[in-house]
């Protein structure tokens, strides 16, 4: 029947149910960092996509921009001042000069046509497709002129050198907007590059945020539960402590049970002082039954705040009945409970007293005489949820040994009845009437009136 010392192993089937839940810690870390890599390896993945994508602006920039400029340089070379162009001068102000021979034309008509067919198939915008349609056929009139080119006249030099100017004009369009649209595709180049640089940065300060909360959040769960833990274990040594005095309470009220006919009142009232002093509670109480009808025979707190407006009595009937733990338990037979009753609506019942705040948890432990339940020990709490399994297991155990000490003291006090009215009924008996021994079992030479010694 006594319950554990206070300073008692925790059973085991309370130990596993106080072993926290959940991933260990170790885990929880290893989850963290798989994260954090998950993270580094995206942003690593985005940084290698952006430095392609700004590789490819720079191909397309250099492809698109730089060898057609580079191409149409060439043609200006070639029909520019330092060939087709030195040669047209010379030949019209010093006829003793090399002169422009028909071979000549032909590889120059030559070199500049295989530049033009490189350059138009390059990446063109709409724009500049419109500067190719004008120039494209004074360029074929330039190598018509040239291809048909005859021993010099002045006629002849002067109209291949104006087609030639008139090329050049049209090359030097190409060439600048070739250069207006380079410096553009630079501008969108840097912009592209600005923004993977900022991509870049704002991922590594979101991966950095990210794991700092992730890591913020696994240690503070861990440091909760830790003080969960903490705080668990001292509820529990708590209990156990007052289950070893509850124990204690009950001895004494038995041995006192034959002497002390308020025994039994005063173990419920020892029991009540010994929860709310020792394990916890704020209010404790002890409810009998009697048939329909249920009282608070005893109780240990601050009542008047706690239970504003609960009656000392009241019938099965009544709307405190309903919302009364003590009640529930009895006519249930099991223990009841609710952790957060401040939230619960089957506890609000028209008629029936508010509970108020400071009323976290409230639970009732049905108590048993004779395998008959005749009342329940109510307590409650100021905690949220502070009724878990142990101490639901150290609360049943509580009131499984209360019952215990009821049945024993139930018992005693019978059997003081009982042996009462034996005496009782003795001596009425040997004071009426005379006891005589019967002369087979008297001793020699002994009256028969002798009286027995008793």
């Amino acid at each position: 029947m006594l319950g554990p010392s206070a300073d008692s192993a925790t059973p085991a089937h309370l130990r596993s149910m106080s072993a926290p839940t959940g991933p260990s810690i170790r885990a929880r870390l290893i989850l963290v960092l798989g994260l954090a890599l998950a993270l580094v390896a995206a942003s690593a993945w985005l940084g290698w996509w952006q430095s392609r994508q700004v590789a490819r602006i720079a191909q397309s920039l250099y492809t698109d921009r730089l060898v057609p400029v580079d191409l149409l340089r060439d043609l200006e070379h070639t029909l520019g001042a330092h060939q087709l162009g030195t040669l047209l001068i010379t030949q019209a102000t010093q006829p003793d000069a090399v002169k422009l021979d028909s071979a000549t034309a032909q590889r120059i008509v030559e070199a500049t046509r295989q530049s033009w067919d490189r350059y138009i198939t390059t990446r063109m915008v709409p724009a500049e497709r419109a500067l190719i349609a004008r120039t494209q056929p004074q360029l074929e009139q330039l190598w018509a002129a040239m291809a048909a080119y005859s021993p010099p006249s002045p006629e002849a030099l002067r109209d291949i050198n104006q087609r030639r100017l008139a090329v050049m004009r049209m090359i030097d369009e190409l060439m600048a907007f070739q250069l207006r649209q380079a410096s553009i595709d630079t501008d969108r180049a840097q912009e592209a590059a600005s923004d993977a640089a900022r991509r870049g940065l704002l991922l590594v300060l979101l991966t950095a945020g990210l794991c700092s909360i992730v890591v913020r959040t696994v240690w503070t769960r861990y440091d909760e539960e830790r003080r969960a833990g903490l705080a668990s274990r001292d509820r529990l040594q708590q209990l156990y402590i007052a289950l070893s005095q509850s124990n204690q309470l009950i001895v004494r009220r038995e041995a006192d049970a034959l002497l002390d006919p308020a025994a039994e009142q005063r173990l419920f009232e020892g029991i009540c002082r010994i929860c709310v002093e020792t394990g916890h509670a704020r209010f404790a109480a002890i409810v009998l039954a009697d048939g329909d009808e249920f009282e608070r025979v005893a109780e240990h707190g601050p009542g008047d705040r706690l239970m504003p407006g609960a009656p000392k009595r009241w019938s099965k009937e009544a709307p405190f009945a309903r919302s009364s733990m003590a009640t529930r338990a009895i006519t249930s037979g099991a223990h009841q409970l609710s952790n957060r009753p401040l939230q619960d609506p089957s506890l609000v019942v028209p008629g029936a007293p508010v509970i108020p705040p400071g009323v976290e948890a409230m639970a009732a432990f049905p108590l048993r005489r004779r395998g008959e339940v005749v009342g329940a020990l109510s307590l409650l709490a100021g905690e949220p949820d502070y009724f878990d399994p142990q101490v639901l297991g150290l609360m049943d155990e509580l009131a499984g040994d209360l019952s215990f000490a009821l049945d024993h003291l139930r018992r005693e006090r019978d059997q003081a009845i009982a042996l009462d009215d034996a005496l009782s009924a003795l001596q009425r008996y040997t004071g009426d009437s005379q006891i005589t021994t019967p002369a087979a079992f008297r001793p020699a030479g002994e009256s028969p009136d002798a009286t027995p010694e008793r």
